[in-house]
């Protein structure tokens, strides 16, 4: 299988987990899926680092279906209002974050909120996903300029 098409199928491992949470959720407890998908992510983030090319367009590749995500999240749930929102569309957007919610929850509740707010809680969720992805990234990057270093001093 070529490089592309695996980095594809790592991206939508995700989305595909989110799908079928309510089958996962029966099985794995969502704090141990936080993190497995965790570290899942994370490797993800150091492969897409040791990629050829530009450095921006693996980032920007490797975000890229959690950005479509976050903005069609954003469109249904911050731009809509409940009787406008397109229910196909806004729980498709749930899905790719779905394994880092707990981590969102956790970040709302550090705020100490008295009134508990699923959107920042989601909003929350999808930056501690891309943060993950970005230190995996910058983790990979680091790595790899390392053993290029040692391999020139040989």
């Amino acid at each position: 299988m070529n490089e592309k098409r695996k980095m594809w199928i790592w991206l939508l491992i995700p989305f595909l987990y989110g799908a079928l949470s309510f089958v996962f959720i029966r099985i794995v407890p969502p704090l141990i899926a936080q993190i497995v998908m965790g570290a899942f992510w994370l490797w993800v983030g150091m492969q897409f680092a040791r990629l050829g090319g530009s450095s921006i367009r693996n980032f920007v590749w490797g975000n890229s279906l959690w950005l479509i995500s976050f903005l069609l999240f954003l469109w249904q749930f911050v731009l809509l209002n409940d009787e406008n929102r397109n229910m196909v569309i806004a729980s498709l957007s749930q899905n790719y974050m779905l394994a880092f919610v707990v981590s969102g929850v956790w970040a709302y509740k550090l705020s100490n909120p008295s009134v508990f707010y699923s959107t920042t809680a989601i909003l929350l969720a999808y930056l501690v996903m891309f943060a993950v992805f970005a230190i995996g990234f910058v983790w990979g990057k680091i790595k790899k300029a390392g053993y290029s270093k040692q391999t020139a001093n040989r």
